[in-house]
């Protein structure tokens, strides 16, 4: 069985480590997840995820574990105003409506201090693969720009 720090050392190497849903393996790397997403409230880093939850559920589900499971914090907005984009210190925009939404929001300063990444709609995400490692690369690229400043000790 694998423990949460052995998944948190991966990681940190940059091993991905997959584990097949419904495994007893599964159940048990889920559990580190909450751990973490109570540390991320303490870490202060916070990614707003702009999208809308219907249809898209699990999508993201998956991304709010992921960014837990880096101890980073993450809200999920259906659109985009400028009190919750604020405090982001990245943002992820899920369709170009929502991304210029965003940008109309923001001042060009803070456009420019913050991370973006701007997806395809979650629903045609779902059904291109390509696309879907894409959208994981691009958030792995956000999240080393997150990083804690421990993550470098071992």
């Amino acid at each position: 069985m694998r423990d949460e720090a052995s998944l948190r050392r991966l990681a940190e190497i940059g091993i991905d480590v997959y584990v097949l849903r419904g495994s007893q393996v599964a159940a048990t790397a889920t559990l580190p997840v909450a751990a973490a997403a109570a540390g991320s409230a303490a870490d202060g880093r916070v990614v707003v995820v702009l999208a809308d939850d219907a249809g898209a559920a699990r999508l993201l589900g998956d991304v709010r574990r992921a960014f837990a499971f880096a101890r980073v914090g993450c809200r999920i907005e259906a659109s985009a105003d400028e009190d919750a984009l604020a405090a982001a210190d990245a943002l992820v925009a899920f369709g170009d409506a929502r991304a210029r939404a965003a940008g109309a929001c923001l001042p060009t300063a803070r456009q420019q201090s913050i991370g973006w990444v701007v997806l395809a709609e979650p629903a045609d995400l779902a059904r291109d693969a390509v696309a879907k490692r894409a959208m994981w690369s691009e958030l792995k690229r956000i999240l080393r720009g997150l990083a804690p400043a421990d993550r470098t000790r071992h």
